[in-house]
């Protein structure tokens, strides 16, 4: 007879992982207890004891999942050139979604059918435990949509104050107006048009991963994209 599992860290951390590719599968319909319990060779008492239920368990699978992807974009260094900075930021996002793309899709194809945040996403930006106001507040006006909205939750796990998108827009706005750039320098490059240019950036790179992912783009190409289209838009905000 298996000795029982104990309810510890290690336990959570492959029940969280169990769930994820369930999750990625087929939603939160296809999370079953039962099953994710089963391929962590524990029972569904442990899922209890250490979640308090499916619906804890699904809403701890998408704060980790976007935590660890926020991790790894606030590991990119802010001392580099906004060219080299944002080539960085997006080959960061892409090798961390190829590696798991279960935790990508769940990111942003599965977090809005999870109970609580789906009521969370049919309004203006905000997050579980942030007002509205948290958001969208500040210096520069992100238009963060929907979707980005446990992701901002979990930079602000990381203990940042404000937005990770708002900390990078203004590095990129500081760095463009100082002509840290090979395109020029402008006195009037505003954290509202850095914005700007981080989004094309973040969408063009989220459009190319999630066609390598599915299979309909070769891998091989992506670093000199990232480049050339990085240089596309820069000089693009040249002018």
């Amino acid at each position: 007879m298996n000795t029982p599992r104990h309810h510890d860290e290690e336990l959570r951390v492959e029940l969280i992982a169990a769930a994820s590719k369930a999750l990625a599968k087929g939603g939160p319909a296809a999370v079953s207890l039962r099953d994710v319990s089963a391929a962590c060779n524990t029972s569904t008492t442990a899922v209890y004891s250490l979640f308090g239920g499916k619906k804890q368990l699904l809403d701890s699978v998408v704060v980790t999942s976007a935590g660890d992807l926020a991790a790894h974009l606030t590991e990119v260094s802010h001392d580099q050139d906004p060219e080299n900075y944002l080539v960085a930021l997006g080959i960061a996002l892409h090798d961390w979604a190829v590696e798991n793309p279960e935790l990508f899709d769940v990111i942003f194809n599965q977090a809005d059918q999870v109970p609580d945040r789906a009521a969370q996403a049919n309004g203006a930006p905000g997050t579980a435990g942030t007002k509205k106001s948290d958001v969208t507040s500040g210096s520069i006006g992100t238009g963060i949509s929907r979707r980005d909205n446990h992701l901002l939750a979990a930079f602000r796990e990381l203990g940042t104050n404000i937005d990770a998108f708002e900390s990078i827009a203004k590095h990129l706005s500081k760095a463009m107006t100082e002509g840290r750039t090979k395109y020029g320098a402008t006195s009037d490059t505003s954290p509202e048009d850095a914005t700007t240019l981080l989004r094309a950036v973040w969408a063009s790179v989220h459009g190319w991963t999630h066609l390598e992912i599915q299979g309909f783009i070769d891998a091989a190409g992506f670093n000199d994209f990232v480049h050339a289209m990085v240089k596309a838009a820069l000089k693009a905000s040249r002018d």
